[in-house]
């Protein structure tokens, strides 16, 4: 009897939260229209009034019964955003992105901002985009942009996050594009949110025929994992870190994933260069960021269409495992262009010419 009447206090706690979230979040959206929007203060007829009800209502269904359920109940009491002068794209969040972080009230404003984009977006479009093509978001001066884009695989991410449901609704003004985490961390302090580098500032690098700069202070990293115990993985970097500096050119922020033993140092060197890319993020993560990350959340490397993924994630416990390998030394060291971790072993890669060295 105590275990079911706990279960079903625990039952009952959650669907409190829930509720609560979802009011919180309903404001929130509504002081956004009001704020971020300047239509006409004429009042819209009968028939458009029924045509914004009507697309309310598909849009909230179409959400929930794809899982969206904290974001479906903002459009259905926010039936302005379908009828509005103003185009817009909604990147909405999954409900697994806030099923174990509790979002403060004061994060919900410029975290939705940050998540729609004042210009009606198809995927078909976003899939046309170059990498790199920047996003202007209603979050003020804060941009999202384009990161991995293949037309041959049908995929799109926006600051590395997968549109895991693209599509999901195109009427009227407004498109929603489906995601399964948040385009920056639930506890990202919004006013130093790094603005990304866009294709055009790229475009100007080279019509001014600038030599592109690659802002990482690599010696100081080889260093650094020499001197924290990571000498065989520092001696591998060293050994490529010339072909990584051409391949990154724009290169501005990483984070090293360091296995304290490296055993392909007298491999070829293009295979050696996999292996250490395969243990490389083109951005920097904290180890409180990669703990805020739900399971299963993908982490582009520097090694082409190699992925790695969350496979163990828990802010309370501070348990953080990716591929199946577990962080043990998080931020050995760390700068605002790089962060350095500690993992118990070499990631596994399903990688046929590995196989070949591996026996």
């Amino acid at each position: 009897m105590e275990s079911s009447s706990s279960s079903s206090s625990s039952s009952s706690c959650s669907r409190w939260w829930y509720a609560l979230f979802y009011f919180a979040m309903s404001i929130t959206l509504a002081i956004i229209i009001t704020t971020s929007f300047h239509s006409t203060p004429n009042s819209a007829t009968p028939t458009q009034s029924s045509i914004k009800h009507q697309l309310s209502l598909t849009a909230t269904h179409v959400l929930k019964s794809h899982g969206f359920n904290v974001i479906a109940p903002l459009l259905h009491i926010s039936p302005d955003l379908f009828l509005s002068s103003q185009q817009l794209t909604i990147f909405s969040i999954h409900d697994r992105a806030f099923s174990d972080s509790l979002v403060p009230s004061s994060a919900l404003n410029p975290l939705l901002l940050y998540h729609i984009v004042p210009t009606k977006y198809t995927f078909q479009e976003l899939l046309n985009m170059p990498q790199n093509s920047c996003l202007e978001t209603l979050l003020r001066g804060k941009k999202t942009v384009v990161t991995r884009s293949s037309r041959r695989q049908r995929l799109v991410e926006i600051n590395n996050v997968l549109i895991s449901h693209p599509d999901l609704f195109v009427q009227g003004p407004v498109s929603i594009q489906g995601v399964l985490r948040p385009f920056a961390s639930l506890s990202q302090d919004w006013d130093n949110l790094e603005s990304p580098v866009c294709v055009s500032s790229l475009r100007q690098h080279h019509q001014r025929k600038l030599v592109p700069k690659n802002r990482i202070e690599w010696p100081r990293i080889i260093h650094l994992l020499r001197s924290k115990g990571y000498a065989s993985f520092a001696m591998g970097l060293n050994s490529v870190i010339e072909g990584i500096i051409q391949d990154f050119k724009y290169l501005d922020s990483v984070t090293i994933l360091a296995p304290p033993d490296l055993p392909f140092l007298a491999s070829a060197s293009p295979l050696l260069q996999r292996i250490v890319k395969f243990h490389m993020l083109p951005r920097r993560f904290s180890f409180t960021e990669l703990t805020s990350l739900p399971e299963m959340a993908s982490l582009r490397t520097l090694l082409d269409h190699k992925d790695l993924q969350i496979t163990t994630s828990s802010c309370f416990s501070q348990i953080v495992a990716i591929n199946g390998v577990e962080i043990a030394s998080p931020d050995i060291s760390a700068s605002n262009k790089f962060v350095i971790h500690g993992i118990s072993e070499v990631f596994p890669m399903e990688d046929e010419e590995l196989s070949s060295v591996l026996g």
